[in-house]
């Protein structure tokens, strides 16, 4: 359960991180109305049920529907929530993420990564201007992570993403910020302010970090999700 969780943000890209068990699956659910929740949620200046509709997500486990070609994976959702010009809406998500030449490929045929991809086309096509990513790199190749981030970084130009992860290694130049949760907030702001060893030895029983011209290098242990 979160407690006293408050944050905002605008057109950035956000790292949410934290042990196993820290509550950002649950942070999400609440944003999307699947979880209940006191106080208020706003997203777009919508803060009732309503606001789901400008939000994609992606969960930890994507499923796969059974046969589904990459266009019926992306496009059906969007025409199931009679989003407007679905069919321009699904071709553009998937040549924004660089899989429209693939649309007639199964999508069990494809990569970890490419799977990735095609799971956030289906949110661009079916949501709005905010990206929920639950733990995204998980699963995929290095090569895949490489072509996420790359995406990533075209993304969050002109919108909001946040992005779950346990790591806390990720290249410099795409978290704008990071909210460290454990069951609260523990942090919130840049990288170079959350990513210290004072702040992060407050859930961790182990902390090194390392900044190097590509990123942050941070390894760490922890004690599972607990108050602090």
């Amino acid at each position: 359960m979160l407690e006293d969780v408050s944050f905002s943000a605008g057109r950035e890209f956000v790292l949410v991180a934290g042990p196993n068990g820290a509550g950002k699956t649950t942070l999400f659910l609440a944003i999307l109305g699947q979880v209940p929740h006191r106080g208020e949620i706003c997203v777009e200046e919508l803060c009732g049920e309503e606001r789901a509709a400008k939000v994609g997500y992606v969960p930890q486990h994507v499923r796969i529907e059974a046969e589904a070609t990459v266009w019926e994976y992306v496009y059906l959702p969007a025409r199931f929530r009679k989003i407007k010009a679905a069919e321009r809406a699904a071709e553009e998500a998937l040549k924004a993420v660089e899989l429209y030449a693939l649309r007639d490929k199964p999508v069990t045929t494809l990569s970890g990564g490419q799977r990735q991809r095609a799971a956030i086309a289906r949110a661009l096509a079916t949501g709005g201007d905010v990206l929920l990513l639950d733990e995204p790199m998980a699963n995929v190749d290095p090569q895949g992570r490489v072509e996420l981030m790359t995406l990533l970084r075209e993304l969050k130009k002109d919108r909001t993403i946040l992005m779950t992860s346990h790591e806390l290694t990720f290249p410099s130049d795409l978290a704008d910020k990071v909210l460290l949760l454990n069951k609260r907030v523990v942090a919130y702001g840049p990288p170079d302010a959350v990513f210290r060893e004072e702040v992060l030895m407050k859930i961790y029983r182990y902390v090194r970090i390392a900044k190097t011209p590509a990123g942050f290098i941070c390894v760490t242990e922890d004690y599972g999700a607990h108050p602090h």
